[in-house]
C-alpha cells in the first residue's frame, strides 16, 4: 500500500511540474541590431539660428525629415519614414506631449532660423511597439529639424 501511495505521489508531482513548465515564459528574447540603436538623446546644430530661443510652452513652426537611425549608413540615415506634411510646415507646442519625448526634450534651447539634428533612442521615440508599418519596435530615430518660427507664450 505504501508503494502505491509513493507511486501516486510521484506521478502527481510529475504532473504538477509539467504544468508549471507549460506556464513558463515562451517569448523569444529581443535581439537588437546595434546599428539601429541610439544610446542617449543627442543633438548637433549644423546651423545655429539667431532668433528667439525655444522653451517649453512655446508654439513652434518647423520643417523636418525623419529617418530610421542606422549607424552603417552615411550620416546614420536609414530609411526615411516621414517629412513635413505640407510646405506650410508643422506647428507644435513644445513640452506638452504633443510630439515624441525626444522632440519635447531635444528642441529646447534651439534658436529660430537654426537646424538641429536629433538622434533619439527608442524609449524617447515610439518605444518597444514602434509605429507600424514605417517604424519598427525598438527603432532609434534621426531627425533634421529646421525651426522656422517661435511664438512665446
Amino acid at each position: 500500500m505504501k508503494s502505491v501511495f509513493q507511486l501516486i505521489a510521484t506521478l502527481a508531482c510529475a504532473v504538477a511540474l509539467t504544468a508549471c513548465g507549460a506556464a513558463a515564459n515562451t517569448e523569444k528574447p529581443v535581439v537588437l541590431d546595434p546599428n539601429t540603436q541610439v544610446k542617449e538623446l543627442s543633438f548637433t546644430d549644423p546651423v545655429v539660428g539667431t532668433g528667439a530661443t525655444a522653451a517649453a510652452g512655446d508654439n513652434l513652426l518647423v520643417t523636418y525629415t525623419g529617418w530610421l537611425y542606422d549607424a552603417s549608413k552615411p550620416d546614420n540615415k536609414g530609411a526615411q519614414f516621414d517629412a513635413t506634411p505640407t510646405a506650410a510646415g508643422f506647428k507644435l507646442t513644445l513640452g506638452i506631449g504633443q510630439v515624441i519625448l525626444g522632440w519635447d526634450r531635444g528642441l529646447v534651447g534651439m534658436k529660430e532660423g537654426g537646424t538641429r539634428i536629433l538622434s533619439i533612442p527608442y524609449d524617447l521615440g515610439y518605444g518597444k511597439a514602434g509605429s507600424p508599418p514605417k517604424i519598427p519596435g525598438y527603432a532609434g530615430l534621426l531627425f533634421e529639424v529646421k525651426l522656422v518660427a517661435v511664438t512665446k507664450k
